[in-house]
This record gives C-alpha cells, structure tokens and sequence, in this order.
C-alpha cells in the first residue's frame, strides 16, 4: 500500500521561476476517440474544439499547486497548443471542460507517479506564455517522499490512473557533476567558437542531476547564460543561453544534447530542466523544458530516438529563425 499525504505547502515567498501547470481530460461528447487518437480541430466549429490527452507542468503556489497545460498527446507525440484567436477559444474551452473545481489529475515528478491534484478554482488565460493557456489552481495528495517537490507533470485522470506509483528519487550536486557540467560548457563553447565569458561558474544558472537509463547511472543537465538571467525580460545582442546535458560514460560526462542559442541571431530562449516522464510510453522518458523569451515564456521537450537526445517539441511561438539553435 502506497501512503499519501496531503501537502502543506507553507512556501509562499519561495520563487519557482514562474512555472504554471494545467490541468486535464476532454470531455466525452468533445473527443473523437475512434482508433484511440484525437486531434484539435480548428474546423470543428467557431467556438468548438475536439482534443485528447494533454499533458500539464505545475508549479507550487504557496499551499496549492497551479497547473497549465502544455500540450496534447496524440498518438504518443505531444503537440503544440493553438496560438492567436484559436489559442485563446481552446484555453476558454479547457478550463469549462477539464479545469472545473472537483476535477482530477494524476501528479508525476520526475518520471514517478507521486499523487493526485484535485482542482479547486479555474484562474482563467494565462498570458505569460506565447500561446495563451488555461490556469487552475488545487490541492495535492502526495506520497510522504515527494511532499516537499515544487514542480510536477501530470496526465488527465483516466490516463495517468494506468501507472502505478513508481519509486520516486531525488539526487543531489555534488563536486563532480559541478566539475562535469563546467568541463562540458567549456567544451561547447569552444565548439560553438561562441564569446568567452571569463569563468563559466559565475554564468551557470541551474544545475540539475537526473536518474534517465536503467542502470541508473546519473545524468547531468545545466544551463548557462551569458548577459542574461532566468526570466522573461530582453537581453542585449551579444548575450546567450547554452544548456547541455551530459550522460556518464565510464568515469566522465559526455554531451548528450547542446542547446544554443544567441540573442542577437535567434532572439532570447533561455531553457531550463522543469521535469521528465514517460509520457508516450515507450519506456524512455522524455525531459520537458522551460523556455524564458524576451516577452514571454514556453515549452520545449527532448527525446532520445535512435540512442541520441533530439528536441522533439517547441511550441512554435518559440522557434527560432535561422541559426544554429539547439542540437
């Protein structure tokens, strides 16, 4: 038997970084479930859609957790939110079907599922992100060892209730993966022939240590900004953002995936790790993004494909143009 607690979450003047989660599952009469996929429909009707599975980030709010959506799951693959007119009827759509007070959603943290989120007030559009998004607000239940996380990802009820509860781990920095992600910063950038910035210690932002593979062995992933900081907000030209992950091979971290970015060529998209799940099942779990642009802020996501990282989604608004970008 799984023990569950109820999170109180006495952290109101603790800063996440902004992160909103939303919330979940369609309703029957909206969803064309024939062949087990569905789709948004943007000739559905004017104010009508028809969308499956979606995929929420949450973040903690004080006592409670607030949850946006991120994308659909279509036949595995998550896709990207409508934008402009349509963006905002879907979020409007999302939050009288799926965000009303009682609903729930199966709560995830780092590829383990740790509780469940019932939704008590839906908070409207967020216009924080490039593609408008439904907001609600909840309480979680959580298993006793994840009572204490600030980020979460979580499935619509009627998916996510599938997954049994799985062993949840946390893994703290220690000295060599401060060394590692600094070994391969340096490494990139002489790659990238991208602006030295003196000591790369003073330009890493985030730093986080991940349990990917099946034996465990650790992974690293970090992000470094140059001129820049962790939030929506411009940057000069000159400034970037580099996130590597780096997986262990034998005694030393190798780079699995680069993300690079300049402000001057591609405009400002400063990522960092928000959390990772399995959401297409396929036995690998997928790392999902969050994206800090000058205005506004989005998703993005990494999968390992063939035995390489790729990112496989980016909500558009968020593209880059022309340039090198991530690889």
């Amino acid at each position: 038997m799984v023990g569950i607690v109820t999170a109180a979450f006495g952290c109101d003047n603790v800063s996440f970084g902004g992160m909103s989660v939303s919330l979940e599952g369609p309703p029957r009469d909206s969803l064309d479930t024939e062949g087990g996929t569905s789709v948004i429909d943007p000739d559905a009707g004017p104010t009508r859609f028809r969308y499956g599975p979606l995929l929420y980030a949450g973040a903690r709010q004080g006592d409670s957790v607030l949850v946006v959506p991120v994308g659909e799951l279509v036949e595995g693959r998550l896709e990207p939110l409508p934008a402009g007119e349509a963006g905002v009827r879907l979020a409007e759509q999302i939050l009288e079907e799926r965000l009303m007070p009682s609903r729930k959603l199966t709560l995830f943290q780092q590829g383990g599922r740790v509780g469940t989120l019932t939704v008590s007030s839906a908070l409207g559009t967020s216009s924080e992100y490039c593609s408008p998004r439904a907001q609600a607000i909840g309480t979680a239940e959580l298993i006793p060892s994840a009572s204490g996380s600030a980020r979460f990802l979580a499935l619509e009820q009627s998916v996510g209730e599938e997954r049994p509860y799985g062993i949840f781990q946390t893994s703290s920095v220690e000295r060599p993966h401060r060394i590692g992600i600094q070994n391969l910063g340096g490494e990139a950038l002489n790659d990238l022939r991208a602006q030295w910035p003196g000591t790369l210690q003073n330009i890493r932002e985030d730093l986080q240590v991940l349990r990917i593979s099946d034996d465990q062995n650790p992974s690293i992933i970090g992000t470094f900004l140059f001129q820049d900081q962790m939030a929506v907000g411009p940057a000069p030209d000159p400034a970037y953002s580099l996130m590597i992950l780096g997986e262990l091979q034998g005694v030393r971290f190798t780079r699995a995936f680069t993300w690079y970015r300049r402000v001057g060529d591609e405009g400002k998209g400063a990522p960092r790790f928000f959390s990772k799940l399995d959401w297409d099942g396929d036995g690998e779990e997928e790392l999902l993004l969050e994206v800090f642009g000058a205005e506004s802020r989005w998703f993005a996501a990494l999968e390992k494909e063939g035995g390489s990282w790729t990112l496989a989604f980016q909500d558009p608004c968020g593209a880059p143009g022309d340039g090198p970008g991530p690889s």
